[in-house]
Order: C-alpha cells, then sequence, then structure tokens
C-alpha cells in the first residue's frame, strides 16, 4: 500500500474510533430525573439514607420500613431514571402490604447519587451489594431479600444474584446480554468500534455483561425469578426476555402484549401478577 493509502486507512480508523468514542461519551451521561414523587404517594412512610457501594460511592436511597417480619425489597431502576421513577414506586404498595421492607437507592449517575457515567449495568452491580451490605446490617441477610430492577436495573440484579444468595429476582424489561443490545442499537459495524471505545472510556467491557447466562446459574440455585416485559418494547427488544427465559425455562414469565418499555405496572393486574409471585415464596425465609 502507498503512502496515500495508509494515510486514508489512518484516517478512516481514526475516525471510526472518534466517531465510536462520541457515541459512548454521549449515550454514558444518563438524565437525571426529578419527578417530585416519593413513598408518601402511596400514603407510606420513609426516611431518605445513605448506602455505600462497594467501591465507596455515598449513594442517594429511601427506607421504607414494615413491621416486624425480617423480610426485604431492594429496588433497582433503569438508565435516565431514579428511586422516584413512575415505574418504580407502583411496586412498594405491593411489598409493603406484604410485609416487606423495601430499599430504593439511586445507582451511581443518577437522582441524587454522586457520578457523571453510567456503564448500562456493569460497575452499577457494585451499587446493589452496597445495598445489600447494607440490609444485611440491619438485620436482612441476603437469604431474606428479594432483588426487584427494571430495564438496566433488571440486567444489574440479575448480575448480582448468580453471585449471591438471596430470596429471589423480579426483572422488568431487562436485557440478556450487552453486546447483543448494543449491536441492535449502533449496528453490527459500528459495535467493535463502541465496545473498544466504552473500555477505553469506561473501563468496562459489555461482553462481560450477560444476564442471561446469570438466568442459568439462579436456574441451577433453584432461586425463584419472575420476568417481565413487553412485546412492543423498543428500547429492549422482546427477544432479550426470550434469551433469558430460555436460560430458565421454569422462571415464572408474564409477556405484556402491546406493552412497551418497563410498563408493567400501568397494566391493571399488575399489583396481583407481582403478589401472586411474592406470596408463592412461600414461607421458608
Amino acid at each position: 500500500m502507498n503512502q496515500a493509502g495508509l494515510l486514508t486507512g489512518a484516517a478512516l480508523a481514526a475516525g471510526y474510533l472518534g466517531s465510536s468514542l462520541q457515541l459512548v461519551l454521549k449515550s454514558s451521561r444518563p438524565q437525571r430525573e426529578r419527578t417530585g414523587l416519593d413513598p408518601s404517594v402511596y400514603g407510606l412512610k420513609y426516611a431518605p439514607v445513605t448506602v455505600r457501594s462497594r467501591d465507596g460511592l455515598e449513594l442517594a436511597g429511601w427506607w421504607v420500613p414494615a413491621g416486624r417480619e425480617r423480610k426485604a425489597a431492594l429496588l433497582v431502576h433503569g438508565l435516565h431514571a431514579s428511586k422516584a421513577s413512575p415505574y418504580v414506586l407502583p411496586a412498594l404498595p405491593v411489598y409493603a402490604g406484604l410485609g416487606y421492607s423495601v430499599l430504593l437507592i439511586d445507582l451511581r449517575a443518577h437522582g441524587e447519587s454522586p457520578g457523571e457515567r453510567t456503564t448500562l449495568g456493569i460497575t452499577e452491580t457494585r451499587d446493589v451489594l452496597g445495598g445489600l451490605d447494607w440490609l444485611a446490617q440491619r438485620g436482612f441477610p441476603r437469604q431474606a431479600v428479594v432483588l426487584h430492577g427494571w430495564s438496566m436495573g433488571a440486567a444489574t440484579v440479575l448480575t448480582v444474584a448468580a453471585g449471591e444468595a438471596v430470596r429471589a429476582v423480579v426483572a422488568d424489561s431487562g436485557y440478556a446480554r450487552l453486546s447483543h443490545l448494543l449491536r441492535q442499537r449502533v449496528g453490527g459495524l459500528i459495535y467493535p468500534g463502541v465496545s473498544l471505545a466504552t473500555r477505553l472510556v469506561l473501563g468496562a467491557d459489555p461482553a462481560r455483561a450477560a444476564p442471561e447466562e446469570a438466568a442459568a446459574r439462579l436456574r441451577s440455585a433453584g432461586l425463584p425469578l419472575f420476568l417481565l416485559h413487553g412485546d412492543a418494547d423498543r428500547t429492549v427488544p422482546f427477544d432479550h426476555a426470550l434469551r433469558i427465559q430460555k436460560r430458565y425455562p421454569e422462571a415464572s414469565f408474564w409477556a405484556l402484549p402491546g406493552f412497551p418499555h418497563v410498563s408493567a405496572w400501568r397494566h391493571p393486574n399488575y399489583g396481583a401478577r407481582l403478589r401472586e409471585f411474592l406470596e408463592g415464596l412461600g414461607g421458608r425465609w
């Protein structure tokens, strides 16, 4: 190849990587949601708390205590959302009605928590682990905790649960494999550059985020899983739910015809379906 060809190739490579870097920088800077909502909209008392992530970040949280039963739920929002999201809070009265104390957290770079970048569920696992640590310090061991996540939060709690003996997992609209989702969003041609840029900029490897593999480990451990996903989801396509279900065929699976991303809470049977799953866990705590 002559010098002109080398220069052209170098310019194309630089442009490709530069575009990939810009895409990663833009997509990893989440919007901070401010809804003005809190647990009091359901008549529930709560207290602001601080939860330390496994890597030392001081995360904002809300603690909604119940009665004397030693069982709890940890609720984890998705991208561009917060603990105050309209799709998160409707789960609260269900858990409270069944005697669960509930911890809600703002993941890093979301809501009132510190941070400038999200890694779409990779380093966020440290936040969820911090939430489990916080609960354990207050008398709620892993086996007494239900992890409930939405979208990125669903992928995160699935990943965490594969290594922690929690009571159960509820995963609403989560991705099965981050590399698969990114290929769907940016295309196969751009994905290698995005993957490289993610590793360079965020220190995170998308190929390692594989909740579908975590689901297989949950199945082996006999850990109950409830999957919810709308078949009109354009943010995390429905095929991700099918991939997760394939790895855990016995999981409870609620496919919602015509429902878009993280919208199960709008279904009139949402509370009943969630309550049915939780009551099905029985008294073995």
